[in-house]
């Protein structure tokens, strides 16, 4: 009982030191819960499920360094490893992953993604910003190379469900020998 009732102290805390409403630890888990299963249903290639994790006009973001320490700030006018607008989009990637219709993802590596060190940054009511790290590690036509770096999720509670309205990407190594896709990061 003590063990829980720290743990839910140590929640509020972190989430207080932010901006917006304290939390319960378990708004805090069921928050938390949406960047794993964000990470294991790509792992566990379970596509359908995956896409349900995210809103209709959901927007998944990588941009590329534009030098050492900058990111590109305008996925309309700079260079992006990637920017998905729309679940209608991300469904149309899936699509080619799961029919081989992208000779890139043929055959599907093997992945596992770590998440961790998830923060609340902001949560108001229906709305919610977490950042986490993340590492992925792939396996590949006897190959086996990993990515790093960080995520921003923008949450949005609909129907009842948190689901993921923006993931925004930061890749770490940025040296890329492979097509890149949403399943790498």
């Amino acid at each position: 009982m003590a063990a829980a009732a720290q743990a839910e102290t140590v929640a509020r805390a972190r989430v207080s030191a932010g901006v917006g409403e304290t939390m319960d630890f378990a708004t805090f888990q069921t928050l938390s819960d949406v960047l794993f299963d964000d990470a294991a249903l790509l792992d566990e290639r379970r596509w359908d499920d995956w896409l349900d994790l995210y809103c209709d006009d959901a927007i998944v973001w990588l941009p590329a360094w534009d030098d050492e320490y900058e990111l590109t700030s305008d996925p309309g006018n700079e260079v992006s490893l990637f920017y998905v607008s729309g679940k209608a989009e991300l469904s149309d990637r899936v699509w080619r992953w799961s029919q081989g219709d992208s000779p890139a993802s043929v055959p599907l590596p093997r992945t596992s993604h770590l998440v961790g060190n998830i923060r609340v940054i902001e949560h108001h009511g229906d709305e919610a910003i977490l950042s986490a790290r993340w590492h992925n590690q792939i396996f590949r036509k006897g190959r086996t190379w990993s990515y790093a770096g960080s995520y921003r999720h923008r949450l949005r509670r609909e129907q009842g469900r948190w689901r993921i309205a923006e993931k925004y990407i930061v890749l770490t190594n940025d040296l890329i020998d492979t097509a890149l896709d949403l399943y790498h990061v």
